[in-house]
């Protein structure tokens, strides 16, 4: 399966208007799909693994390279979450972060100035996306624009439904889907409510603004209440 992308990596139609271009190469089955992106003149961005096409959970290595081939980040993730060593490289090659994860949570972490200077205190890998008002604004935006489906609520039909999404470079709300069904009425409308958010704070990455994946799970109440959490996911 190929996709375009632009400079940001927003999805876009056509080749013509892409900056980077995806391959995906799901494998038969549950087996792992391997996710390429090339710059302009062919050369590799990125390679990630998933743990299967529909999925969509991250699983296994990941990395990304810097325009003359020389390697900007690497990591290795477990059911989504960074496990192992995660490390980052400035465009000269020297190391720039050396951090140790266990299934998510930091152990212990070495970030570099370009000089090789120890920097103190560490400087966090990752930024989230910020929500204009804070997380209680978003919980409230999603639940002004949530509608609890009638033939849902006649079949009393209630459960969570976890959605997930992209927040891009520009802070953008993109490729929303469902992680967690709970039904086809209840997942569209879940849907519906995530595709109203307006644009975030754009997250970062090591420093830089990057797309970032986030989960939110928004529970539906059989009494017609709704009720959102947020979850961030790598």
């Amino acid at each position: 399966m190929v996709r375009y992308f632009d400079a940001d990596l927003v999805a876009v139609p056509t080749a013509a208007e892409a900056y980077y271009t995806q391959i995906m190469q799901p494998g038969p089955g549950t087996r792992p799909a391997v996710t390429q992106l090339y710059f302009p003149d062919g050369t590799l961005y990125s390679e990630t693994t998933y743990a299967n096409a529909q999925r969509r959970v991250l699983q296994g290595p990941a990395r990304t390279y810097y325009p003359g081939g020389q390697p900007r980040l690497q990591y290795t993730n477990d059911d989504g979450q960074i496990n192992g060593y995660f490390r980052s490289y400035y465009p000269e090659g020297q190391l720039k972060r050396n951090d140790l994860y266990d299934h998510g949570r930091l152990v212990k972490g070495q970030y570099f100035a370009p000089d090789g200077t120890l920097v103190e205190p560490h400087v966090p890998l990752r930024q989230n996306p910020a929500f204009p008002g804070g997380d209680a604004a978003l919980v409230a935006h999603l639940n002004q624009h949530l509608e609890y489906p009638r033939e849902a609520q006649r079949e009393a039909a209630e459960g969570q439904v976890i959605v997930g999404f992209i927040v891009t470079a520009r802070g953008d709300v993109v490729d929303v889907y469902v992680q967690h069904s709970v039904s086809p009425a209840l997942d569209a409308a879940a849907v519906a409510a995530v595709r109203t958010l307006p644009a975030f704070t754009p997250g970062r990455i090591d420093g830089e603004r990057q797309p970032i994946p986030m989960l939110v799970p928004i529970t539906f109440k059989a009494s017609g209440t709704l009720k959102t959490l947020r979850r961030f996911g790598l």
